[in-house]
């Protein structure tokens, strides 16, 4: 059988429609302002990406955080479901905001970050074994997601997970000292949060 060969006109639309999508994709990136945009709007846009990254994400890590903290103290596991969608409305969250600024920067920070975070944890945890636990480096891959959010550079991502994990030692280890319990299991996942949740708002 002959293969069929495309039509001129529907190259040529073929042709248009990559074009048209690469000149958007360049213009997010670059977060430039589309045609016919008043100041208003780029000031409206502003304000309510700020509020969507700014504020609810915040407020979205806090209301997961806080029962996701209670159920690692009281049974020492941290449910996957939880954690996952805490993720998940992390990640809407920055696609809202990234959709209203017009720039996917902080959502690609936010995916660094999550990554990152997350595979230090791994790291730990395949050096230190049942030490970490499998909850706890689940649990790092949408801090770091919330972490990233602020982030311009690499620097940045490593400042603010080492900041993070420093904050979480300190905490988990003035817990042990209090309770005079060191090799008892302690549960780190209420820490990491702590230390996200700071870091990421100071």
């Amino acid at each position: 059988t002959r293969r069929r060969t495309p039509s001129p006109c529907g190259r040529v639309w073929r042709r248009r429609w990559r074009q048209w999508t690469l000149l958007h994709a360049l213009r997010w990136l670059d977060a430039e302002p589309r045609p016919g945009r008043q100041a208003g709007d780029l000031v409206r846009d502003a304000l309510v990406a700020d509020v969507v990254t700014g504020w609810l994400a915040p407020a979205w890590l806090v209301a997961w955080t806080v029962p996701l903290a209670i159920a690692d103290i009281r049974t020492r596991r941290l449910p996957t479901a939880m954690v996952n969608r805490l993720l998940a409305g992390l990640v809407v969250l920055s696609l809202v905001g990234g959709l209203v600024s017009g720039s996917v920067l902080s959502i690609i920070w936010s995916f660094i970050g999550a990554a990152a975070f997350g595979g230090l944890l791994v790291a730990v945890r395949l050096a230190a074994g049942d030490a970490l636990g499998g909850g706890d480096v689940r649990l790092a891959v949408p801090l770091g997601w919330f972490l990233g959010r602020s982030a311009l550079r690499w620097t940045d991502i490593v400042a603010l997970i080492a900041m993070a994990l420093l904050v979480s030692a300190v905490g988990a280890l003035l817990t042990s000292a209090v309770r005079r319990r060191w090799r008892e299991p302690l549960a780190f996942g209420p820490w990491l949060c702590l230390g996200a949740l700071l870091v990421g708002m100071a």
